[in-house]
């Protein structure tokens, strides 16, 4: 079956153009949070996430971010190596592992200026409220369709 190229004036051309220069502006992002603060973007969610919610556990921090455990377990083996996590039995149930910031991760967290999430408060704000939440809206409805994790019939 041979691809379809999505013309740049179609409805879905456009939205597809849209979500490519989008997805760069993150791998930009991305590159810059590790060049200057040798963190990676997955890395920097798990630290934001445990500093919002002082312990958690690590199927409550997968499926804020959504992310398989698997794929969390190996994030958070990386920053607990570098110092910036750490796991800690629950006195309630030993079964449980909770996870926290360590000071050190709480510095990185403090140091790190959200780039990404500025630039898209600034872009936002451009927008009146009604063309907001309906980008929101609108949004939360592609991310729906394109979940794998989503029964789609």
């Amino acid at each position: 079956m041979p691809h379809s190229v999505l013309a740049p004036s179609s409805p879905d051309g456009r939205g597809y153009h849209a979500l490519r220069r989008i997805t760069r502006a993150l791998d930009v992002h991305s590159r810059r949070l590790y060049r200057e603060w040798k963190i990676t973007s997955p890395q920097f969610l798990c630290l934001q996430a445990l500093e919002k919610e002082s312990v958690r556990t690590l199927s409550q921090l997968a499926a804020e971010l959504h992310l398989g455990a698997s794929t969390v377990n190996g994030i958070l083996d990386r920053l607990e190596a570098r110092g910036l996590v750490s796991r800690s039995r629950s006195q309630e149930d030993q079964r449980k592992v909770l996870l926290s910031v360590t000071p050190e991760g709480q510095a990185l967290v403090d140091s790190v200026p959200e780039l990404m999430r500025d630039s898209y408060a600034r872009a936002l704000g451009r927008m009146s409220l009604d063309e907001q939440e309906q980008l929101s809206r609108l949004l939360g409805r592609l991310a729906d369709h394109l979940d794998p994790e989503i029964v789609h019939l």
